[in-house]
């Protein structure tokens, strides 16, 4: 991987890394959480969802599909497996914040679902082994091709 590249990789670890730190306000606590709320209660799959499409999750998942389809960017899936890591390690540092107010407030009015935090530990983790699995598969098959032609 070249300076440049490293230097990418680094500046977006970074942003991401600091990003994950923030709280809403209590006014208007499911604009705050969920700026495209709706209106309807969230579901297991809709929490999944919002969880993933933040910025961090749609690089992961933008990654691990070029990763997985073009064999010499297989490196992509090792990039979305940290991204997806770092997802992990926001659900794990966040739990414990269902007892919060304004996460108690959220499930109230219905933008957040009663088990939000295993929902987000549970994506970030199948996330991060998807990535890990599929980086492993990439790696056995460039070798058994380097080795037919050699």
């Amino acid at each position: 991987m070249g300076l440049k590249a490293r230097q990418i990789c680094t500046t977006a670890a970074l942003a991401a890394v600091v990003s994950f730190w923030w709280e809403p306000a209590f006014a208007e606590v499911c604009d705050k959480i969920y700026p495209g709320w709706d209106g309807r209660e969230f579901s297991v799959f809709n929490e999944a969802a919002a969880f993933l499409t933040n910025w961090v999750g749609l690089a992961a998942l933008f990654c691990l599909a070029i990763g997985s389809t073009v064999l010499r960017l297989r490196a992509l899936l090792w990039v979305g497996s940290l991204l997806g890591g770092l997802l992990l390690l926001m659900a794990v540092t966040s739990w414990g914040d269902a007892g919060h107010q304004v996460w108690q407030s959220a499930i109230k009015e219905g933008c957040a679902h009663p088990q939000f935090e295993l929902i987000h530990l549970l994506s970030a983790s199948v996330l991060t082994a998807m990535g890990v699995l599929l980086g492993l598969r990439q790696r056995r098959r460039a070798r058994s091709i380097g080795t037919t032609r050699a």
